[in-house]
C-alpha cells in the first residue's frame, strides 16, 4: 500500500448552495455526457474514465484520479487521467493521517496549495485539489485533481469538480451492490447436493445473510398445494405466516411471478400456548413483513420462497435482489430433482415392460413347455415306460433354458451386478441363456476383465444384450461369436452370427433396437458399425473409448 503522509497545510472548501447558476456552460455540458454515459449502460470503469477526462480537461489540470473506498476503510485508485498519474491505477491508499483519509471522512472538499511531498507518485504536482464522492451507507470515495507549481485551485473548481461526484457515487454503489449480492449468493450450487440438502442451505443462507427471522421454501405439487419442502426456522414463525395472510401472499407472487412484500403482524395462536418449539400465550405477539418470491424456472412457477423479516425492517433493494436470486436457485434445483425423477420413473417403467416381455418370451414359455412335457412323460409311463426317456429330456433342456435366463434377468435387476461380476462375466450369461433357450451355438473371446470405467461396460453390455435379443428373434442363426478387445485408448465388442441377415438400410418400422444401440454408444463418445445382407449374416461392431471415462 501506497503511503501518504503529506505534512502541508491544507484549506477546507465550504459548501456554497446555488453556486450552479454561476458556471459556464462547458461544466454542464460535460455533466450531461457522463449521465448519458451511465443511462447508456456504459460499465464503471468507462465511466470512471470519461469522468476523469472531463475534469481534468475542465480545470485544465495536468492529472486527474478517482478513487474508491474499500473494505478496511482504505482507498484504491480505480481511474486516472494525464501522463504524471498514468501508471497510478490499482494503487492502494491509506486513510489515516493523509488529505485524502480527511476528505473521506469529513466528506468536505480540500485544496492542498503546496504539497511538496510525492504523494503516491505525484512528482511534480504540489497543488492539489480533492473532492468527496458521496455513498450509501458509507463514502464512497474521492476525485482528486493535481496540477504543477504555481496551480491555485479555487472553490469555484471544486464545485465544478462536484458536478460530478454523484454520478461517480452512482457508479460506486452500483459495483458495490453488485459485489454484495454475489457474495451472498455463493451459498450453493444446484446440483452438488440433494435436493433437500440444497434447500435446506438455501433458507438457512438467506437467514444468516438478511437478518430474517425465518425462511421456507414452499413447492407446488400435483394438486395445485404448496407444500413446505425446507424452512429455517430458529424463530418459529414460519407455521404462524403460513397459517394466516401467509398463503394468499404467496398465491399472490405466484400469479403474479415476482416479489410481494406483505406487512402483517403475527398474533398468538387461538389453541393456546404451544408445549413445544414456540413462545407462551403470554408472550407478546412477534411482528413480521412476509416477502415471497416465487420460484421460476424454464417459464414455469415451480413454489415460492418466504422469508419472515422484522417488523419495520423491510429488505431492502439489494436483499430483495439477493432473494430473487436464491429463489432462483431453489427453482432450479426443484426443476432438476423433478425432471431427474421423471427420467427415471420413465426408465423404470420400460424396464419393467421388457422385462415382462422377457419373463413372458423366456421363464413363462419355459415353465408351459416343462408342464406339458412332464404331461407327456406321465402318459407314456402309463403306456409304454421305455419312452419316457424323450420327454424326460425335454423337461430338463427347458428348466436348463429357463434357469439360464432367469439368472441372466437376475443380474439384470441387481444394479451393482456389472460393477461386482464384471463385463465378462454378464457377456457369458447372456450367451449361455441364448444357447440354452434358442440351441444356438456360441463362441467366446472375452479374455480378462478389462479396465474400462463402468460407464463404457454398461453401455456395451446394453448393446450386446440388445444385438443377442436381435439374433434370438429374427437371425434364426446357428452361431453366435462374441469378441471383447481392450487397447489403451478403447474397448472393442464385435457380435456377429450366421443368420438370414437384412438389408441394412432398410427401413423396420416399430423396431428401434439398432437406434438404441447407436444413441447409446453415441452417448459415450464411441462409434457403431453394422455389417450385414440377406444370406450373409450380421455383424455388429461398438467402440467405445475409455481414456475420457476413467
Amino acid at each position: 500500500m501506497t503511503d501518504t503522509s503529506p505534512h502541508v497545510s491544507a484549506r477546507r472548501v465550504p459548501t456554497q448552495r446555488g453556486g450552479d447558476a454561476r458556471l459556464p456552460r462547458d461544466p454542464l455540458r460535460a455533466v450531461a455526457d457522463v449521465n448519458d454515459a451511465v443511462r447508456g449502460g456504459l460499465d464503471r470503469d468507462a465511466v470512471l474514465g470519461l469522468v476523469a477526462r472531463k475534469v481534468r480537461n475542465l480545470l485544465g489540470a495536468a492529472a486527474c484520479t478517482i478513487m474508491t473506498l474499500e473494505d478496511g476503510d482504505v482507498l484504491l485508485i480505480r481511474s486516472t487521467d494525464g501522463e504524471a498519474v498514468r501508471d497510478l491505477a490499482g494503487t492502494w491508499i491509506r486513510t489515516a493521517d493523509t488529505v485524502e483519509g480527511q476528505v473521506v471522512r469529513r466528506q468536505q472538499s480540500v485544496i492542498v496549495p503546496d504539497a511538496t511531498d510525492s504523494t503516491h507518485g505525484r512528482v511534480g504536482l504540489p497543488a492539489v485539489l480533492a473532492v468527496p464522492v458521496p455513498g450509501y451507507e458509507r463514502p464512497g470515495g474521492l476525485i482528486e485533481v493535481a496540477d504543477g507549481p504555481g496551480r491555485r485551485f479555487t472553490p469555484e473548481d471544486a464545485r465544478t469538480v462536484g458536478l460530478f461526484a454523484a454520478s461517480v457515487g452512482m457508479e460506486i454503489e452500483h459495483d458495490r451492490a453488485r459485489t454484495d449480492l454475489e457474495r451472498l449468493a455463493i451459498t450453493t450450487t444446484p446440483g452438488t447436493m440433494s435436493l433437500q440438502q440444497t434447500l435446506d442451505t438455501l433458507t438457512s443462507g438467506v437467514v444468516a445473510a438478511t437478518g430474517a427471522l425465518a425462511c421456507a421454501v414452499h413447492v407446488i405439487d400435483d394438486d395445485l398445494s404448496l407444500r413446505r419442502a425446507s424452512s429455517f426456522d430458529p424463530d418459529h414463525v414460519v407455521d404462524a405466516g403460513m397459517g394466516a395472510a401467509g398463503p394468499s401472499v404467496a398465491q399472490a407472487a405466484i400469479a403474479a411471478r415476482t416479489a410481494i412484500v406483505h406487512e402483517r403482524v403475527l398474533a398468538d395462536e387461538p389453541d393456546g400456548p404451544r408445549q413445544r418449539n414456540g413462545p407462551a400465550a403470554s408472550d407478546p405477539p412477534r411482528a413480521t413483513a412476509l416477502v415471497c418470491v416465487p420460484l421460476l424456472s424454464r417459464g414455469l412457477v415451480l413454489g415460492v420462497l418466504c422469508c419472515h423479516c422484522p417488523a419495520g425492517s423491510p429488505p431492502s433493494k439489494l436483499e430483495l435482489a439477493y432473494l430473487t436470486v436464491v429463489a432462483g436457485k431453489a427453482a432450479t434445483a426443484v426443476d432438476s430433482s423433478q425432471l431427474v425423477a421423471a427420467a427415471q420413473e420413465k426408465a423404470a417403467l420400460e424396464e419393467r415392460q421388457r422385462l415382462a416381455r422377457e419373463l413372458h418370451d423366456s421363464v413363462s414359455q419355459a415353465l408351459y413347455g416343462i408342464a406339458l412335457g412332464a404331461r407327456t412323460a406321465l402318459r407314456t409311463l402309463d403306456g409304454d415306460p421305455r419312452q419316457v426317456e424323450a420327454p424326460i429330456g425335454y423337461i430338463l433342456a427347458l428348466a436348463e433354458a429357463g434357469l439360464a435366463d432367469m439368472r441372466a434377468l437376475i443380474f439384470e435387476l441387481r444394479p451393482q451386478a456389472l460393477a461386482e461380476e464384471g463385463l465378462v462375466a454378464a457377456l457369458r450369461k447372456q450367451l449361455a441363456a441364448l444357447q440354452a433357450r434358442h440351441g444356438v451355438a456360441t463362441h467366446a473371446e472375452l479374455g480378462a476383465e478389462p479396465s474400462g470405467a463402468l460407464k463404457v461396460k454398461q453401455t456395451l453390455y446394453r448393446i450386446a444384450q440388445e444385438a443377442m435379443q436381435n439374433i434370438a428373434r429374427h437371425a434364426q442363426a446357428n452361431r453366435v461369436t462374441i469378441r471383447l478387445t481392450e487397447t489403451p485408448a478403447a474397448l472393442a465388442l464385435e457380435i456377429g452370427d450366421d443368420g438370414i441377415g437384412f438389408d441394412p438400410n432398410a427401413s423396420f418400422p416399430g423396431h428401434l433396437g439398432l437406434r438404441s444401440m447407436r444413441e447409446r454408444i453415441t452417448e459415450i463418445g464411441g462409434v457403431l458399425d453394422l455389417t450385414s445382407s440377406p444370406g450373409q449374416g450380421t455383424q455388429v461392431r461398438a467402440r467405445a473409448p475409455t481414456g475420457i471415462w476413467r
